[in-house]
């Protein structure tokens, strides 16, 4: 028996390496580099809006090229009017001209195209893992209303992440992904992501962090609306991206903003880096404790006064009803008795393994943008709160109901609402 086990594992061993060869050969990387190699891919869904913005960060990720050591390798995927490109960045390469230009424009929303991506990345620069940065607009954790992949400018300005436009540039009408196709396709490329970074607006919510829970160690982004600029890729590349700790991208990102390397970082920032390992941990005490205390999460009962909650988002007509985004920490102080909400902030703070932000941070109000005061009680991430208005409105809201469409989210789902 142990010679066959023997035997067996041999014949693994000489698989695995004949696999890596096979690999590694056409990349030009050997096996034995492998184990040594860090890729980051930076995803510029910028086919929108934003596109006016993007080169500005391709020229600083040019910027920080020569600053990588051996090994560290940035490959990013463009997607913009003019077409669909691949660059790859190190510390021997730092021009801006595209190693791969595909066939056609892709549309970057698609699922099929992100997993071109990424199976291109996984056979030409192999790693021991690997880091995505995620670059568009986004709303958080709601539903893409427009997956129309084939005619992207089908419907309205809605998102859940990203908006590829196709033919109608800048209009922001495109198409977009769910979180849930995103966590598939991740899951699918059978690549190891150290973090995924959202440089995007309001995606740091647990309803995101949960369903990407068994695809990335660490989730980096912002429950607040980002300023157009972003994360200051050149200090990204030397300091963020390939450093031991993914939470210090999270870093960078304040110190850049508190230094105002942008003029637009005025605006202020709160960010955090989750780690997604203690996430499971926390749906189930959330499941606990609402049992426990018999409170069923789609009540709208009247008493969660959330008047007094660090919100990041505000409810509105001008940005298609999207919902509230409140402070996860602060809302279940609301909703829990004190002596559980203790508790249950004790288990966020084992998720979220860094936050930080501005004394203010600019948010969409209703009739503009305002300047909202962080508290010190702050978590750095959001969470839904079911509330009546959004039943009131839901034939106003191009969602319709939000509390329903809430329901739909793997949180929800876990925690047992």
């Amino acid at each position: 028996m142990k010679v066959m086990r023997s035997f067996l594992n041999l014949l693994s061993t000489l698989l695995i390496s004949a696999a890596m060869l096979t690999s590694c050969s056409d990349s030009g990387i050997s096996p034995d580099d492998v184990v040594n190699q860090k890729t980051a891919i930076v995803y510029f869904s910028a086919q929108n809006s934003l596109g006016d913005y993007v080169m500005r960060d391709m020229r600083e990720i040019a910027a920080g090229a020569p600053s990588l050591k051996k090994g560290e390798t940035v490959v990013v995927y463009l997607d913009r009017n003019t077409g669909s490109e691949i660059y790859i960045f190190d510390r021997t390469h730092a021009d801006l001209t595209p190693t791969l230009t595909f066939e056609k424009n892709l549309d970057s929303s698609d699922p099929a195209t992100i997993a071109r991506v990424l199976s291109w990345t996984k056979e030409n620069y192999p790693a021991q893992s690997y880091g995505l940065t995620l670059w568009s607009h986004a709303d958080g954790w709601l539903p893409p209303l427009n997956t129309d992949y084939q005619n992207a400018a089908s419907r309205k300005w809605l998102k859940s992440f990203g908006i590829d436009d196709g033919r109608v540039f800048a209009t922001d009408r495109g198409t977009s992904i769910s979180i849930e196709d995103l966590a598939s396709v991740l899951r699918n490329s059978g690549m190891k992501f150290r973090y995924v970074f959202f440089d995007a607006c309001l995606m740091q919510c647990l309803e995101v962090d949960y369903a990407l829970r068994n695809v990335a160690d660490y989730i980096i982004g912002a429950p607040i609306s980002t300023t157009a600029d972003g994360a200051y890729y050149t200090h990204q590349l030397t300091d963020g991206f390939f450093a031991d700790d993914p939470a210090d991208i999270a870093r960078t990102y304040y110190a850049d903003v508190a230094a105002r390397v942008s003029s637009s970082y005025s605006m202020g920032i709160v960010i955090s880096a989750i780690k997604t390992a203690e996430l499971d941990s926390l749906a189930k005490l959330t499941h606990r404790l609402i049992v426990e205390n018999n409170i069923d999460l789609t009540t709208l009962d009247p008493q969660w006064a959330m008047d007094y909650v660090q919100y990041y988002n505000i409810y509105t007509a001008r940005f298609f009803f999207r919902p509230d985004f409140f402070d996860a920490a602060e809302a279940m102080e609301v909703i829990l008795p004190e002596a559980d909400a203790a508790l249950w902030r004790e288990q966020l703070e084992k998720c979220v393994v860094y936050k930080a932000g501005t004394p203010t941070f600019y948010a969409e109000g209703t009739s503009g943008g305002i300047f909202v005061s962080l508290s010190s009680g702050y978590s750095g991430v959001s969470m839904f709160v079911a509330q009546q208005k959004y039943t009131d409105n839901a034939s106003f809201c191009p969602y319709g109901d939000l509390n329903e469409a809430w329901l739909q989210t793997e949180w929800a789902k876990r925690i047992g609402h």
